[in-house]
């Protein structure tokens, strides 16, 4: 699969672009983003997801390190242009006042398309969205599921190579998170778009996406991390309080904010095991997927987890949703950020 974007140690820092003292900074990012590929994107509040995708739309440059973009690097002189081959949607889009239709219009008006052309292309991509039916309607009345899909239409009309979405899925209701999944999927599977989105629904991301990338505290990690929890931590116990679980952590540790356990490190039992590791909680299996030929589970324990068995496992311990289990995992399958 062709690399469509390849960040190579970037660095940036947020103070630069908004003239204060905050020393918030992406820290020496390398990652590899295929083309036509679905990308998520998670971390909790403040972590840098939002200045990662201000990198990856070209709205703001790395402060060092490089980045390839189609095989070409990105520099001053050709931001502009490769900002034409993306679309960003932020989390609370702006829509203007005037009928759908004119909203969705405009980007093809303002680059002179024929009136003839802009109708056909405005009503291809309703259609695709499933909106035609709010073409007169008032752009400023839609709900916050239409709005989004207005929004998405307004960048994809002007046929964008990539779509960026920041937290889509944030004020919508069920219903609409179903429609903008499912539409995600359908960019991605008929027009061949890559779509890159942001979420803190760490589920969400792992059954929507191709790949994941993990953001914490301006890090990013290739393989996503999963059981991802922020939290408080008493140097006096050595204890992570999550608000829901107090998860005991290594020696020797000072100070965390967050806290990841590794899904393969989390043993499965149906009774509570005699055994030296220092956590161990009782849940019930909620969810359970197949995938590279190992089975997850997702439990809920007070906070939602996700641990990774073999089939053996599954058909000795004989599990299925609903059932009852105890979770076990050493204090060493933790990382403390």
């Amino acid at each position: 699969m062709t690399s469509l974007y390849q960040l190579k140690n970037v660095t940036y820092s947020y103070s630069n672009s908004v003239g204060n003292n905050d020393n918030f900074i992406l820290s020496n990012i390398n990652i590899d983003i295929k083309k036509s590929h679905i990308i998520a994107i998670v971390g909790p509040n403040g972590s840098g997801k939002t200045s990662l995708l201000n990198i990856l739309s070209f709205h703001n440059l790395p402060d060092d390190g490089s980045l390839i973009y189609n095989e070409k690097e990105l520099g001053k002189n050709n931001r502009e242009q490769f900002k034409r081959t993306t679309a960003y949607v932020q989390q609370n889009p702006y829509l203007l006042r005037g009928s759908v239709y004119k909203n969705i219009e405009l980007g093809l008006k303002l680059k002179h398309i024929d009136k003839e052309i802009r109708a056909k292309k405005v009503f291809e991509i309703m259609q695709l969205l499933d909106i035609t039916k709010l073409a007169e309607r008032s752009a400023r009345l839609l709900s916050g599921g239409e709005a989004q899909k207005v929004a998405i239409a307004q960048v994809l009309v002007l046929d964008p190579e990539v779509l960026i979405l920041d937290e889509p899925f944030t004020y919508l209701d069920k219903k609409s998170i179903q429609d903008l999944e499912q539409l995600m999927i359908t960019l991605n599977d008929k027009l061949n778009k890559t779509v890159i989105f942001t979420t803190h629904n760490q589920i969400q991301a792992q059954c929507l996406a191709d790949d994941v990338y993990s953001v914490v505290k301006g890090n990013v990690f290739e393989a996503h991390l999963i059981n991802l929890f922020n939290g408080v931590f008493d140097v006096s116990s050595n204890v992570f309080d999550t608000g829901k679980l107090l998860i005991s952590v290594p020696d020797g540790v000072e100070q965390a904010e967050h806290i990841a356990i590794d899904p393969k490190q989390i043993v499965i039992s149906k009774d509570r095991l005699d055994s030296s590791m220092q956590n161990s909680f009782s849940g019930k299996i909620i969810g359970m997927n197949e995938e590279d030929g190992q089975i997850k589970l997702s439990i809920n324990i007070g906070e939602q987890v996700q641990a990774t068995i073999t089939h053996k496992a599954l058909e000795i311990l004989k599990l299925s949703i609903g059932s009852d289990v105890w979770i076990s995992f050493k204090s060493s399958s933790i990382l403390i950020f």
